[in-house]
């Protein structure tokens, strides 16, 4: 009977210790009781932060971390459900929203009412996005209900690229609703993130002006794999700020809204970070040795080219794998560019007789897309027509050129589509 009983007793403990370590709100918990220093608001949070670290009168020297236990109560907007958001949730109230990063995972789910304990939590910005920082859930939160309606606000690009008076984006941590968008043509077809090294990537979205917005998608969420869907529709995600730009996560890949349709033939996005001739690209010098090669830059990654420092006359060329259109109803071909300094323009061309070697072999015809103005601003070529050159071996090529000190030029979402 002794045996029995302590063995019940190691049960019991054994129990304990495996369903200790995840917060459960089945049952009412018991009630972290507002503070005595009161209740605070996300507007007066991003307020504290403002001053704290950006319109001090002294530099600060360490983390602002709250002392009493002032309560904040939110709503919870996005949760850990689809693994493409870890160790965090967005909550709003009446004022605003923002991100609130935990200690432990689990508990808490879309359209709870959570009261947040500050004591001892972190005030604190990750690139930007300000944050509340190392939130115990086991200590500091509280469910009071849940079933509380989220409904995302419709933006536009313009909207939500606003910044506040502090030079942050204004509307960090916002659910928001993207109409007549489409990603870009480099990597439509591609997966949303690295499932096998686990890596996030970088997705470009755009609207029907040519504006363009990062989404950034984890190895580790359940619709990593998944396809980039090529037509156009609407979007449901989360705004974040990454040193200054805008950055979308999405909640649940259900709430991405766009046509699957429209895929292109030929995709040149750069995004894997491959040598500039994966996928059967051709790098070549007429004269000198200066390549194309693999740029990046805020986020994105592109085809670049410039004869600095060396500054030596040169053509190179960037030449496409072939192409079967023959059958295409309409093909198109349509790419991206943005450059700086001075030099001789990027060429664009057309051939349907090259297969290897100097470029001279084959004939060529120029194209006349729309090239970047400078600035290293990113420019849409438009839809440049290949309807006058079907064949099966149709390729296209981008040849770069100087006389000695040249621009920098580079590409990038190079794709043609059957229509």
């Amino acid at each position: 009977m002794k045996n029995i009983k302590f063995l019940y007793a190691i049960l019991i403990l054994a129990t304990v210790f495996i369903f200790g370590c995840k917060k459960k709100f089945d049952l009412p918990p018991a009630q972290i009781q507002p503070g005595n220093s009161g209740s605070v608001t996300i507007d007066s949070l991003r307020k504290k932060y403002a001053s704290y670290y950006i319109t001090f009168t002294v530099s600060p020297t360490k983390l602002f971390r709250f002392s009493d236990d002032a309560t904040l109560t939110c709503t919870v907007t996005a949760d850990e459900t689809s693994g493409n958001i870890y160790k965090a949730v967005y909550v709003q109230d009446s004022t605003g929203t923002m991100l609130v990063k935990l200690l432990n995972s689990g508990g808490l789910g879309v359209g709870d009412l959570i009261r947040i304990n500050l004591k001892n939590v972190a005030l604190n910005d990750y690139g930007k996005m300000v944050q509340l920082d190392s939130v115990d859930i086991e200590k500091s939160v509280t469910k009071l209900s849940s079933g509380h309606k989220v409904t995302p606000t419709k933006m536009s690009f313009n909207q939500m690229m606003s910044i506040d008076s502090w030079g942050l984006k204004k509307y960090q941590g916002k659910l928001v609703l993207l109409d007549s968008v489409e990603f870009s043509a480099g990597v439509k077809g591609k997966s949303f993130a690295d499932t096998i090294n686990k890596f996030s990537l970088d997705r470009i979205l755009q609207n029907s002006l040519g504006q363009e917005v990062v989404v950034r998608s984890s190895g580790y969420s359940n619709f990593a794999r998944n396809k980039i869907p090529c037509g156009k529709g609407s979007i449901i995600a989360l705004v974040g700020e990454y040193n200054g730009d805008v950055q979308l996560t999405i909640r649940d890949f259900n709430e991405v809204k766009i046509a699957n349709d429209n895929c292109p033939i030929l995709v040149k996005g750069f995004d894997d970070f491959q040598t500039i001739e994966h996928g059967g690209w051709t790098n070549y010098n007429v004269t000198a040795n200066i390549d194309w090669t693999i740029g990046t830059y805020g986020g994105r990654v592109y085809g670049n080219i410039t004869s600095y420092p060396s500054n030596v006359a040169c053509e190179t060329w960037l030449i496409s794998p072939p192409v079967d259109i023959s059958n295409a109803p309409n093909p198109k071909f349509t790419f991206v560019s943005a450059y700086s300094f001075s030099g001789l323009p990027l060429q664009v061309y057309v051939s349907t007789d090259y297969n290897s070697g100097a470029p001279n072999t084959a004939t060529w015809t120029l194209l006349s897309p729309t090239l970047s103005g400078g600035s290293f601003n990113w420019t849409s070529s438009g839809i440049v027509s290949l309807t006058a050159h079907k064949s099966t071996n149709t390729r296209v090529a981008f040849k770069y050129s100087t006389t000695g000190s040249g621009s920098t030029w580079e590409v990038d979402d190079i794709a043609i589509f059957a229509q």
